[in-house]
């Protein structure tokens, strides 16, 4: 062996042995805030995290996420005794205009190059769009028909089961039921940094057709460096039999005002949320 070839050799043994294995598992968490101060005050804080595992022929998913709206209206008044001699009185009021948890996890089973099984649970909280507490389990089977580094095109087909505590009970309300489920989940690559997601759920009752729910989320992701990124995301839900909140039915003329009851008011089908947030790749 020539006397050059064998520090040459020694190099490229210890790079190749500084090299890391690939590691199985990523965690990205994102954070979005927006606060105001001063003569208008709110408050907007979103937190989510995703968490997966991949390996030779299953994987896991687990993600979590907060949105938590604040608003703060400042009004004033004053009360005297003359144009010249009166006190100024700030009363402040805080409301909570929006707020949802989320945490849900996923198993996969590839059974063979496209055909795969999985099974999911998942809970939710949304006060104003009247959900306390909805648990959601399913499983099933789908189909990878593309599946490349640049693009994923996926559906999958199941049944499960859904029980609900609304924030309003009215009566004859269905608080468990069994699902049949869709999704469809897309994903491309855009450029060398960018990335474009799609993903559609919907959930119909088993009991009744009508009583379906879709989720719709899509985001765009641009690497602003190896561990951090700008995460752009536009979500849809659809609640064909959305949930109702309680109203006071108040005496007419009654002074001071006098609670008859409640009334229930139902809420509005669509939802929508636009975000903008920085995610960090742990």
């Amino acid at each position: 062996m020539p006397r050059t070839a064998l520090p040459l050799l020694l190099v490229s043994l210890s790079l190749a042995a500084a090299e890391p294995p690939a590691q199985p598992w990523t965690d990205k968490a994102s954070l979005s805030m927006v606060s105001l101060s001063g003569n208008a005050q709110g408050q907007t804080l979103g937190l989510s995290n995703e968490f997966k595992y991949t390996g030779p022929v299953s994987s896991f998913a687990f993600n979590a996420g907060a949105v938590r709206v604040s608003t703060t209206t400042i009004a004033y008044s004053a009360v005297g005794t003359s144009p010249t001699q009166y006190d100024v009185k700030e009363t402040r009021t805080t409301v909570t205009t929006a707020e949802s948890y989320l945490a849900n996890g996923r198993y996969d089973h590839t059974i063979d190059t496209a055909f795969f099984a999985f099974g999911a649970l998942g809970w939710d909280r949304n006060v104003p769009s009247g959900i306390s507490s909805r648990t959601v389990t399913s499983a099933g089977m789908g189909y990878a028909w593309v599946k490349t580094e640049a693009l994923r095109f996926r559906t999958d087909l199941g049944g499960g089961y859904t029980r609900i505590k609304p924030v309003f009970e009215t009566p004859g309300f269905q608080d468990s039921f069994g699902t049949w489920n869709l999704t469809v989940d897309f994903a491309r690559k855009a450029g060398a940094a960018g990335l474009v997601t799609s993903n559609l759920e919907v959930s119909t009752s088993m009991k009744d057709t009508s009583a379906y729910l879709a989720v719709w989320k899509n985001a765009f992701t641009t690497n602003l460096g190896k561990r951090l990124a700008l995460k752009v995301g536009y979500d849809c839900t659809y609640n064909n039999a959305p949930a109702y909140l309680a109203v006071d039915i108040l005496q007419a003329g009654a002074v001071p005002p006098v609670v008859l009851g409640k009334a229930p008011v139902r809420l509005r089908k669509l939802d929508t949320v636009l975000t903008t947030s920085l995610v960090i790749s742990l």
